[in-house]
């Protein structure tokens, strides 16, 4: 089966609203406590955005579908967000941790997939020490099927785990197989022939894991200590 299809664009010269795009699978025992799985669906003009970030927006969907169709019943809510507006400045999940502030502190933890196709290598805790000893289990049944290593605590910036790790919430960025991402992002070349598709696979198979053992977890995953998280 295939569709074509005419999309037309126009500049307004005024400014436009956009949104956040939110799914969830509520919660059974704890559903105003939540796990958040998330990409950006926004991309620069010159190419189609297929790997910065249509593949992160795909791996979140994946799992998503996965997780749905397991019929899975997680004790915490896990929500997945498809952020607008990350290349202007992150504003997408700005603007989403501002309209949340009540709940930041029952959000236990936030991964994003922003690095292109390549496959999860790890997840960087953005010098979050108190978790790694959680994530090391979290992660563990990983390791042999897909191949991640234990998680590091590297920061990165530019992404939308960025504002949740700046109000304190555990905010951490899938580490990926480079995969030519510094030549093809934001440039002509980002392209769907580009995508690696099993590698995309495997990153939605990290999301779907992360979020359900985060969910499952006795307690909220452990914060920075506050003075580390507010110099950030």
């Amino acid at each position: 089966m295939e569709a074509e299809l005419n999309v037309q664009g126009s500049f307004s010269g005024k400014p436009v609203e956009v949104y956040n795009t939110v799914a969830e699978i509520r919660g059974t025992e704890k559903p105003d406590e939540m796990v958040i799985i998330g990409a950006h669906l926004d991309s620069w003009d010159l190419g189609t955005g297929a790997t910065d970030n249509g593949t992160g927006s795909m791996a979140v969907l994946e799992a998503a579908r996965a997780l749905q169709k397991l019929g899975v019943k997680p004790k915490r809510t896990i929500r997945f967000v498809l952020f607008s507006g990350e290349e202007q400045g992150l504003n997408g999940s700005k603007a989403y941790v501002q309209a949340h502030k009540a709940e930041l502190g029952k959000i236990s933890g936030v991964l994003v997939h922003d690095t292109g196709t390549g496959k999860v290598l790890t997840v960087g805790l953005m010098g979050n020490y108190n978790v790694r000893e959680t994530m090391d289990r979290v992660l563990f049944p990983l390791a042999e099927p897909a191949g991640i290593m234990e998680p590091t605590l590297r920061s990165e910036g530019g992404s939308d785990h960025v504002p949740f790790d700046t109000e304190g919430v555990p905010g951490f960025w899938c580490v990926q197989d480079p995969a030519d991402y510094d030549k093809t992002h934001h440039s002509q070349a980002d392209v769907l022939e580009r995508v690696r598709w099993d590698d995309l696979t495997q990153g939605a198979q990290v999301l779907a894991v992360f979020a359900y053992n985060v969910a499952q977890l006795p307690d909220l995953l452990p914060r920075k200590p506050a003075k580390d998280a507010a110099s950030k």
